[in-house]
């Protein structure tokens, strides 16, 4: 018989403090502990799928699952499962007494921090031998006995295993100081990373109290859900690329994150591209009303009496506003966000990645790399050039087929010729039909930009002045191989009506007049050099001052 689902909100008494942790268990309450299964990880927040198993005996009980994150948000509870016996209630509630089970993660730290703190009492022992070994030797100087003399040889046999001696000594005390200096810091610094840990456990854990009523003893099997905070997921990419004749390929990865106190060990993922965190219904427009500002008329000052009434009177509004907004807060749906979570993954217009292999992802904020998936996509190379601004020419990647792969925007780390050139982003509002990525510099790829000055001038004609300036762009291919190349440059756009700005010479680039952005695409073959030239002249009234 499949035990019937009683709960999908929380009475507002469950809101209150487990005051009666550390009592003596009543007899209908059974502890049991939840095994996760299932984790779905939002962009923020996750929902948690555990399962649990006990037996009930005759009449009403009461199962504890003890190990549920405090970050869970009561509202999200969902428990169903299979079993002769009927649920009559679910409710949430936070333990301030009990720590939260000790993390693999940190059980690990100890065990280290207690082998490098036997490594370090190991080293002051052997300090300990040498500095003892040392004093006797010193204690010890007297050569020969008191009544008879001593020989030179004895003299200096002994002279010779002072001194080798001593120095051996000296050589093992100065290596065994480094080292305890190391093994010290090593030491200090695991010891504060379980200090921390520790200090995380110390913060309440949640507890889900289930009632169930059995007519016989009967075995139960729970399905737990459940949403928690600390805990998302943000996209980041490698962008590799052999060589400018090949398809780009494009390695999708998740970063998971999650502090909720208990580690999820080997667990099933999946991530999600909904955001619970945002509301969940549409925005309505209100009436947007303009007019004219009309200041506040003066008012000559009030004596006591009507000073008094005024504070009384606004007081008195101020308090009816807070206490609406108190009741308002308190009567509002709280469901709302637990539907919008539940229906989130349903959602046509968010993506689910169920990740094939299991995860274990450790309590300690600290993010880790899963793989979503990989695409060959194909990709357009160009270099690109702004001289003006650097004489270097950049590789750039225009990838299509990027929209059906539901990305998200996210940082890019780029591989070319199986180098890292750097960072980029991947920006999906800025792009169209195709996805730009820069591949970094290429200094084979040679630049140079001046100003012509036998064309540069001044010249007054009338009312007006005119000034012509050329500029000319050298470039010069050194690759084995054909390049398609873009040169950007610019000339001066007018904000004056007085002012008129006129190309005379594009030098076969394309002008863009609401920018005066110049455009050039050409070809260089190998070892080919070309020049680029471009003239402008601005005319304007004589006597005025250009600012450019």
């Amino acid at each position: 018989m499949k035990i019937v689902l009683m709960i999908t909100t929380l009475c507002l008494g469950s809101a209150l403090s487990f005051a009666q942790v550390g009592a003596t268990p009543v007899a209908d309450e059974q502890r049991v502990q939840a095994t996760l299964r299932q984790v779905t990880v939002f962009l923020t927040r996750a929902q948690l799928s555990s399962h649990a198993v006990s037996t009930l005996d005759v009449g009403t009980t009461r199962l504890v699952i003890d190990n549920v994150p405090a970050q869970t948000d009561p509202q999200s509870i969902q428990v169903s499962g299979k079993g002769d016996a009927i649920i009559q209630g679910v409710q949430f509630r936070t333990n301030f007494l009990t720590k939260a089970s000790k993390p693999a993660s940190l059980q690990r730290l100890e065990d280290s921090l207690r082998a490098n703190r036997e490594a370090y009492e190991l080293l002051t022992v052997q300090e300990e031998v040498l500095q003892q070994e040392k004093k006797l030797i010193l204690a010890n100087q007297q050569v020969g006995g008191k009544t008879t003399g001593t020989t030179v040889k004895e003299v200096a046999d002994m002279a010779a295993f002072y001194r080798e001696r001593l120095t051996k000594i000296g050589q093992e005390l100065l290596l065994l100081n480094r080292r305890m200096v190391e093994q010290k810091k090593r030491v200090e610094r695991l010891d504060a990373q379980v200090t921390e840990q520790n200090a995380k456990r110390e913060r309440p854990v949640g507890e889900i109290e289930i009632t169930l009523t059995a007519k016989s003893k009967t075995p139960v099997e729970l399905e737990l859900s459940y949403v928690v905070s600390n805990a998302g997921w943000s996209p980041i990419y490698d962008v590799r690329v052999r060589d400018a004749k090949s398809p780009a390929s494009l390695a999708y990865k998740a970063q998971v994150y999650q502090n909720t106190g208990f580690d999820w060990q080997n667990v099933r993922l999946t991530l999600s591209t909904a955001n619970p965190a945002l509301p969940g219904s549409q925005p309505q427009l209100s009436t947007d009303y303009v007019g004219f500002y009309e200041p506040r008329p003066k008012f000559k000052a009030a004596s006591d009496n009507q000073m008094l009434q005024e504070v009384v009177v606004t007081s008195g509004n101020g308090g009816s506003q807070r206490s609406m907004s108190k009741a308002s807060a308190l009567s509002a749906p709280q469901l709302v966000n637990t539907a919008t979570v539940t229906q989130a993954v349903d959602q046509p217009t968010n993506v689910s990645f169920v990740i094939a292999l299991p995860y274990t992802i450790l309590t300690n904020s600290r993010p880790q790399l899963v793989d979503v998936q990989t695409a060959e996509l194909p990709a357009i190379y160009r270099y690109e050039l702004t001289p003006k601004l650097d004489n270097d020419a950049f590789l750039t990647a225009q990838i299509t087929g990027w929209d059906k792969l539901n990305l998200l925007n996210g940082p890019a780390r780029i591989y070319f010729e199986g180098t890292f050139v750097g960072e980029s982003s991947i920006d999906l509002t800025a792009a169209e039909d195709t996805l730009r990525l820069s591949l970094g510099r290429d200094k084979r790829i040679v630049a140079k930009r001046e100003q012509v000055e036998d064309v540069n001038s001044r010249k007054t004609i009338g009312s007006n002045q005119r000034e012509s300036h050329s500029y000319r762009i050298s470039l010069r291919n050194t690759r084995q191989e054909p390049i398609d190349l873009t040169v950007y440059d610019q000339i001066p756009v007018s904000t004056d009506s007085r002012i008129e700005v006129s190309l005379t010479d594009a030098g076969g680039a394309g002008l863009n007049s609401e920018t005066g952005k110049l455009t050039y695409r050409l070809i260089l073959q190998p070892g080919e050099s070309r020049a680029l030239t471009f003239r402008y002249e601005i005319k304007y009234p004589k006597g005025r001052v250009l600012s450019e």
